[in-house]
C-alpha cells in the first residue's frame, strides 16, 4: 500500500476524520484501514500562499495514524482543532462487496464512455453538481459544458446515512433521455424523478427510483445518444433493467410499484423500436397486469371497488391489492397518465404488428378488451397541470367518474371533469389517448368484417361503421393545429402523432373490404395526405443524433398513409390505361410524388429505429413493384 501526498489508494473506503476539509490551510485526506483503524494523512500541498500555522505544520509526520479513541482521537487532541472528529462504523463484508461491484463498475464506464463523466459520492452532496446548469431543467440538450470533468471522489458525508454506498450517475445518459422521454411513454414527473435519481442513496432505497427503472432510463439514454462511447453500455443496463423487474414485482412498496410499472413500458417501447414484437408484448403484458391489480383503472371511480379480473389471473400475488391514497396531485397524476400510457401502448404495438393483431384473440389483452366499460379513471392531463391546477390535478376534490371510454364514444362527456376541460383548453395527452382509442375501434371493426356475415350481422356493421365515421370526422376535426405548439416541442411532436393516429383511424375504416360509403375511397387518399403532412413536418420532429426521436409507431403509421396511396395509384393506373386522358396521367404522377416524398418522411425516422427500417424496407420493396 503506498500513502504519498495527492494519492489514495485503491480498495480503501473514504472516511471523514473531522467534518472540515482543511485544517489551518492544510488539506486533509483522512483514510480508513481495516479494523476501523484510520489514518489521518495531511497534504502538504496549499493553494493560498504560506502562513505561521502551514509553516508549523510543515514539521508533522505526513502519516499519522488514528487511535480510535471516541469521541477525539488521540492524533487531533495533540493538534488542537476547532471542529470534532466524525467516524464511520466499519461495514460488513457484504457492504464492501457492494462497493467494490460499484467501484468496478464505475470504472469499466469510465473507460468506455471515455469523456461521460460520472459523479461518484457516498454522501449527501455532490461536488459535480454544484453548477447551476446541471439542475435547471431535465428537459435542456446535453453539452459539453453541462457536466464537469472532475471526478469528485471524496466528498462529504451524511449524518443521518453514513453506511451510504459510492454512487455512479451517468448524468450525460439522463440528458439525452429527458427531452425526448414522453415520446418514450414516460409518464413520471421528469423533475421529480431526476432529482431523485441523483439522490445520495444506495440502489434500491425507496428514497430514490426502483433500481429497474434507473437503469431504463440509462439505457434510454444511451440509446438515443448514438455515442460510440455511449452506446455499448446499453445491453448491460438492459439486463440489469430485466433482473431487477423480475425482483421488484413482490414489493409493496407503493411507490416502487408504479416504478416498476414504469420500467416496463420503457422496456417495451425500446424492444418495439428494435423490432422485437414478443419481448415488447411481454413487458407490455406484465406492466398490464400490475396496473389491473393496483387498480389504476379506478382512479377516483363512483362505482365501488372491486378485485380486477387481472386479464384471468383471479388475484394478485396471492392477495387483493387496494392502493394508498397518493401523497400529493402529482402522484395521483402520475398514476392516471401510467394507466392511459399502457392503454395507448398496447394500442400502438397491435397496430404496428399489423391485421393479425386486430383479431379477438390478440386483442384479449388489451385493456379496453378486457375491462372495457369497467374504465373509471379520468383522461390524462400533462404531468405540470396537476401541479398548477386547484385542487387535485384540476379535478376538484370531490370529482367522480364513471365509464370514460363509454362517455366519450357517446359523446357524453362529464361537464365537471376538471376546469381546464371548463376552459376548454386543449390537453394534448387527453387527446393523444382519444385518439389511440378511435384507432383501435376502427382496427377492431374492420377486424371483424367477414363476407359470411348474414343480413343481421351486416346491418349491425353497417350502423356501426357509420357511427364511428362520424365520431372520427368530428374528432379529427376538433383537433388544434399542430403550429399552435410549436413553441413546445414534445407536446407539438405528441399532437402530431395525435393527428397522425386520428388520420391511420379513418384509413383502418374506409380501407376494409366491408367499407360501406361510396366516398370511402376519398376519405383514404385525404387521410393518408394528412398523415405524411403532419408527420413530414421539419418544425414536429427533433432529431437526436442522425434520426428523429418519436414513438416507433410513426413508422406503421407513414407506411399505411403510403401503402393508401400506392392503392389508389393502381386505381388510377387501370382508368388511365382504359381511357388513357391526360388528367388521370397526372394524378398518377402526383400520387407517385406523394408516396416517395412519404418514404423520405420514413426516412427520417428510420435513423437509430429498427423496426422502421424493416418497415421502409418493406415498402420500396412494394413500392418497386408497383
Amino acid at each position: 500500500m503506498l500513502l504519498s501526498d495527492g494519492v489514495h489508494t485503491a480498495g480503501i473506503e473514504q472516511f471523514e476524520c473531522s467534518s472540515s476539509d482543511l485544517y489551518c490551510g492544510i488539506p486533509r485526506v483522512p483514510l480508513s484501514l481495516a479494523g476501523g483503524a484510520m489514518i489521518c494523512f495531511y497534504s502538504s500541498h496549499r493553494e493560498n500562499g504560506t502562513s505561521p500555522a502551514f509553516e508549523k505544520r510543515q514539521s508533522l509526520p505526513k502519516l499519522q495514524r488514528c487511535d480510535g479513541v471516541h469521541p477525539i482521537c488521540g492524533p487531533c487532541i495533540r493538534i488542537p482543532k476547532d471542529d470534532a472528529c466524525e467516524f464511520n462504523d466499519s461495514q460488513s463484508r457484504t457492504q464492501e462487496l457492494e462497493s467494490l461491484v460499484f467501484r468496478l463498475q464505475s470504472r469499466l464506464d469510465e473507460l468506455q464512455g471515455g469523456s461521460d463523466p460520472f459523479i461518484y459520492s457516498s454522501g449527501s452532496q455532490y461536488r459535480g453538481r454544484a453548477s447551476p446548469s446541471a439542475r435547471s431543467s431535465p428537459f435542456s440538450e446535453p453539452s459539453s459544458n453541462d457536466i464537469s470533468p472532475t471526478l469528485s471522489v471524496f466528498a462529504s458525508t451524511s449524518q443521518s446515512s453514513p453506511r451510504i454506498q459510492p454512487l455512479v450517475t451517468p448524468v450525460p445518459r439522463l440528458q439525452y433521455f429527458l427531452p425526448h422521454a414522453t415520446q418514450f411513454g414516460f409518464f413520471l414527473h421528469p423533475i421529480r424523478f431526476k432529482d431523485s435519481v441523483l439522490l445520495p442513496f444506495h440502489l434500491g432505497d425507496e428514497r430514490r427510483p426502483s433500481p429497474a427503472l434507473i437503469y431504463a432510463a440509462y439505457l434510454w439514454g444511451a440509446h438515443l445518444s448514438q455515442s460510440p462511447h455511449i452506446l455499448p453500455s446499453a445491453p448491460y443496463f438492459l439486463k440489469r433493467a430485466q433482473r431487477h423487474i423480475t425482483g421488484e414485482i413482490s414489493l409493496s412498496n407503493p411507490t416502487h410499484l408504479l416504478h416498476t410499472i414504469q420500467a416496463q413500458v420503457l422496456l417495451s417501447t425500446y424492444f418495439l423500436r428494435n423490432n422485437q414484437f414478443l419481448e415488447a408484448e411481454f413487458h407490455l403484458n406484465g406492466a398490464a397486469t400490475l396496473a389491473l391489480g393496483y387498480q389504476l383503472h379506478k382512479i377516483r371511480s363512483s362505482r365501488p371497488t372491486s378485485p380486477p379480473p387481472l386479464l384471468g389471473v383471479p388475484l394478485l400475488l396471492g392477495e387483493e391489492v387496494y392502493p394508498a391514497p397518493p401523497a400529493d396531485a402529482i402522484e395521483e397524476g402520475e398514476r392516471i397518465r401510467a394507466f392511459w400510457t399502457l392503454v395507448c401502448l398496447q394500442i400502438h404495438l397491435m397496430f404496428a404488428a399489423g391485421a393479425a393483431s386486430s383479431s379477438s384473440a390478440a386483442a384479449a389483452f388489451c385493456l379496453l378488451e378486457s375491462v372495457g366499460m369497467g374504465i373509471d379513471t379520468p383522461w390524462p392531463f400533462e404531468i405540470e397541470e396537476y401541479e398548477h391546477q386547484s385542487g387535485i390535478g384540476g379535478l376538484g376534490p370531490g370529482y367522480r367518474g364513471q365509464e370514460t371510454v363509454r362517455r366519450f364514444l357517446t359523446s357524453i362527456e362529464n361537464t365537471t371533469t376538471s376546469s381546464l376541460q371548463q376552459t376548454n383548453q386543449p390537453q394534448v395527452p387527453t387527446l393523444h389517448a382519444k385518439a389511440s382509442v378511435l384507432l383501435y375501434r376502427a382496427m377492431r371493426l374492420s377486424a371483424s368484417w367477414s363476407p359470411a356475415l348474414n343480413a343481421q350481422e351486416r346491418s349491425a356493421y353497417q350502423t356501426s361503421y357509420t357511427w364511428l365515421d362520424r365520431r372520427i370526422t368530428a374528432f379529427w376535426q376538433s383537433l388544434p393545429p399542430v403550429y399552435a405548439f410549436y413553441a413546445d416541442r414534445a407536446s407539438a411532436r405528441t399532437l402530431a402523432l395525435t393527428h397522425a393516429l386520428t388520420a391511420c383511424a379513418a384509413i383502418r375504416l374506409h380501407d376494409s373490404p366491408g367499407a360501406c360509403d361510396r366516398e370511402a375511397r376519398g376519405k383514404c387518399v385525404f387521410a393518408a395526405r394528412g398523415v405524411l403532412d403532419v408527420l413530414g413536418d421539419a418544425n414536429v420532429y427533433a432529431r437526436v443524433g442522425a434520426g428523429a426521436a418519436m414513438h416507433p409507431v410513426v413508422g406503421a403509421l407513414c407506411g399505411v398513409a403510403c401503402g393508401a396511396l400506392m392503392d389508389e395509384v393502381g386505381r388510377v393506373g387501370v382508368g388511365v390505361s382504359a381511357r388513357a386522358g391526360r388528367e388521370g396521367e397526372e394524378e398518377m404522377m402526383k400520387l407517385v410524388g406523394e408516396v416517395r416524398a412519404g418514404m423520405v418522411t420514413m426516412g427520417v425516422y428510420a435513423a437509430g429505429c429498427p423496426l422502421v427500417e424493416y418497415q421502409l424496407r418493406n415498402l420500396r420493396q412494394r413500392f418497386e413493384t408497383m
